[in-house]
């Protein structure tokens, strides 16, 4: 800190009293608030939480850090100077190193979207994965200690009082040994994100900073409470616990707070806010230019650049006079608050917290120097804990209470000898406005850390993933193939008709329907799913669910419908030939509805143990579309057609009209019916050719399109489409007005496909 008081008292000394005529412009830095939007991140397994997966070799490694440094320092409690051995420093540059190459990894893989707000999960992530490891690695430990201590139950062995007392000691200091651990780890977060990460984020992302590192490593993270003693003597003030004194941090806040308020008000300061932070989307934390500790110095000290200035004497004379008031304001709140004891006490007490080897507790020091604690009362505590745990300094000899003692006394002389504020009152200051900072931004970091899942067992990651609703920070090496990231899918619905009536008439025969079914049918559906590149989703009895998928980083393959058409008319080949062996035979024959939709989207998964069950929307499409309504059925049975699939809409006046959402029905008999989506992604598939022609019994000429597709072998097929009107049905005439509504049939008719493939070829 910049000590200008010699230089301050001498310019107010030949200074007059006149009052200040112009006002003063001081640029303070306003507390960086930084916008955590995750509401664009899809919700993970739970529907609450983000599911986020981080690189198991990176957490692998963590862990074992984290054990293998608890169990040295737990080894070396005694020793209160502990520095980690070269085995630990070693593990430590591993993790530095790895930690560089999980940001690598992902830095190149976000560059292309520059996608800010994945950044900052995946930094987010990483501090709680930490967070995590170390209270869960401190957990066990204790566990491990002290379920190995007790043994059999009888007499214990040196090894198990060791162990008892190892599990005794980490309960004793275990915020101080998570605190120890986690500052190793930031350390080496820190270090990579100030040189290596970010260069290469300001080359690839534009960017150098992601979220502040006073958030991200916030030290108050590495607690178990904001009140740690240890964690406000490392890195900030230790103040009072009790609430009805006047040192607890919530007197300080206000206190704090009429400085700042006084300060504004009676030194004519023009303070530059940055108004960004009143938009912050946590008004409530409130933050502030008040929660900036580099502010302290610009507002309580001259700088060296305006007292070494010879051209800006006016400036340096307004600039005096505010530090004049602003010095006044500080000694009127010094005064009232009459805290001056209590700030010589709290900076007093680490040094003696060290001199009594962590015997005496950080609070109960600070209570005796300010006299609320008899030095009596204290000394007898020294005593009970020295029998209890004789630990020595380094010079072998044992702490004293007179050390105690005799800083009370100093506190007292320095309390009486002091006139006016000091420097030390500045710093105090800085270090709680430091201490607000960071709880502000403690509070922001838990309710980001709140937002996110880290998963770790399998089963959830493989649930999460192959939902597409996994966010995965992993190693290069670990990532894997783009390829199985799904862009999209098509489902094949088969209705089986007569399956039933078969198997029974079978069983009267003393026949096995199983192998019949097998043979004829199962068999050869599963050899032709290979061949279109297709997977089975549900196959059993009457109901046969297919899907076919287009991967991401795969578009040569990406000829999903066109290969479900395909795969559809072979079906329903196999089921043709499965009729001329029941016909044979004497059985009934088997009837077979198919329909065929598509989703631009990756179907959702689920698992039961080891077995994938898929959630799409087109699985129902699929099902409505493979249907035949018994009516239809019915009038059309024993007519010659050519068109396998009729699709009907139920006029207004129907009783049943909209029944369980159905506004349409169908004749689907040995057909295949698309849906209009499936059919609008064939023609970005395949080039189709559109013919016009008219088919017996029709008034009007029917559209249809036709291409060639290969399958998975490279093998070629033709596949046609009939675009047809959907019909208005009408109970008691055999008039069918045509409505505007399109549907469309997969042609299996021979003499229709044989046509249009002569036009194919000539037209090609």
């Amino acid at each position: 800190m910049t000590n200008f008081f010699p230089f301050l008292k001498k310019q107010l000394s030949t200074e007059s009293k006149q009052s200040i005529v112009s006002s003063t412009e001081i640029n303070l830095q306003t507390l960086y608030c930084p916008k955590i939007q995750f509401t664009t991140f899809l919700k993970g397994i739970d529907n609450v939480h983000i599911d986020v997966c981080l690189s198991p070799q990176f957490m692998a490694l963590t862990q074992q850090l984290i054990d293998a440094y608890a169990k040295e320092r737990i080894r070396a409690r005694k020793n209160l100077t502990f520095k980690p051995s070269a085995t630990i420093q070693s593990q430590l540059n591993e993790f530095n190193s790895q930690y560089n190459a999980l940001v690598t990894a992902f830095i190149h893989r976000a560059k292309e979207n520059k996608d800010i707000e994945l950044a900052k999960l995946f930094q987010l992530s990483v501090v709680k994965f930490i967070l995590y490891a170390v209270n869960n690695q401190i957990e066990q430990l204790v566990t491990e200690f002290r379920n190995a201590s007790l043994g059999d139950g009888t007499s214990k062995n040196q090894q198990q009082i060791e162990l008892y007392n190892a599990a005794l000691w980490i309960n004793q200091n275990k915020n101080s040994l998570i605190h120890q651990i986690m500052d190793e780890l930031f350390n080496q977060i820190r270090w990579v994100e100030t040189s290596v990460a970010n260069r290469l984020r300001e080359a690839l992302l534009g960017v150098t900073t992601i979220l502040p590192l006073d958030m991200l490593l916030n030290p108050l993270l590495q607690s178990a409470g904001e009140y740690d003693h240890e964690i406000l003597m490392t890195h900030y003030v230790l103040f009072s616990q009790d609430n009805y004194k006047n040192f607890n941090f919530s007197y300080l806040n206000e206190l704090i707070e009429e400085i700042f308020e006084e300060i504004v008000k009676n030194c004519d300061l023009n303070i530059k806010d940055d108004e960004s932070a009143k938009n912050n989307t946590f008004e409530e934390i409130g933050f502030s230019w008040k929660d900036v500790p580099d502010n302290i110095a610009i507002l309580f000290e001259l700088s060296e650049d305006v007292q070494q200035s010879e051209n800006n004497s006016a400036s340096i004379k307004v600039r005096l006079r505010c530090l004049r008031r602003i010095y006044k304001i500080l000694e009127h709140v010094y005064s009232k608050a009459q805290i001056s004891l209590s700030i010589l006490a709290a900076y007093e007490t680490p040094r003696l917290y060290q001199y009594y080897v962590h015997l005496l507790k950080p609070h109960f020091i600070y209570q005796v120097l300010c006299g609320d604690i008899e030095i009596q009362v204290a000394a007898y505590k020294l005593q009970n804990e020295l029998k209890i745990k004789p630990l020595r300094q380094q010079n072998q000899s044992l702490p004293s209470i007179n050390e105690l003692s005799e800083a009370q006394k100093q506190l007292r002389r320095s309390l009486r000898q002091a006139k006016g504020i000091n420097s030390r009152f500045i710093h105090f200051i800085k270090d709680i406005v430091n201490y607000r900072r960071d709880l502000k931004y403690y509070q922001l970091m838990c309710r980001a850390l709140d937002q996110i899942n880290l998963l770790t067992q399998e089963q959830d990651i493989q649930l999460s993933r192959s939902n597409g609703i996994l966010y995965e920070f992993l190693l290069e090496k670990e990532y894997p193939n783009t390829n199985n990231h799904i862009r999209c899918h098509t489902i094949i619905k088969a209705d089986l008709r007569g399956s039933t009536t078969v198997t029974s008439e079978l069983c009267k025969r003393g026949l096995n329907p199983a192998t019949h079914f097998s043979l004829n049918f199962f068999n050869p559906i599963s050899k032709l799913v290979e061949i279109f590149g297709a997977e089975k989703v549900f196959i059993e009895g009457d109901a046969v669910i297919l899907s076919l998928f287009e991967f991401q980083n795969n578009p040569e393959q990406w000829l999903a419908t066109a290969r479900a058409c395909g795969l559809a008319r072979e079906m329903l080949a196999v089921v043709q030939a499965q009729n001329q062996v029941s016909i044979a035979h004497q059985l009934p024959i088997l009837e077979l509805g198919i329909g065929i939709c598509y989703s631009p989207e990756a179907p959702a998964f689920l698992y039961d143990g080891q077995q994938r069950i898929m959630i799409s929307p087109a699985i129902g499409d699929a099902d409505r579309l493979s249907s035949c309504s018994w009516k239809l059925r019915r009038k059309y049975e024993h007519q010659k057609l050519y068109k396998r699939v009729m699709v009907f809409k139920q006029p207004p006046t129907d009783a049943f009209k909209g029944e369980k959402g159905m506004t349409t029905f169908r004749y689907n008999l040995n057909g295949i019916e698309l849906s209009s989506l499936a059919f609008n992604k064939l023609k970005t598939e395949i080039a189709l050719h559109r013919f016009s022609l008219q088919l017996p019994g029709d008034e009007q000429k029917n559209q249809f399109y036709a291409g060639i597709f290969t399958d998975t072998q490279k093998e070629t097929h033709l596949v046609a489409v009939r675009e047809d009107r959907v019909r208005l049905w009408q109970e008691e005439t055999d008039h069918y007005p045509a409505l505007d509504e399109l549907y469309y049939e997969v042609v299996t008719h021979p003499e229709i496909l044989k046509h249009i493939k002569q036009k194919v070829i000539t037209n090609s």
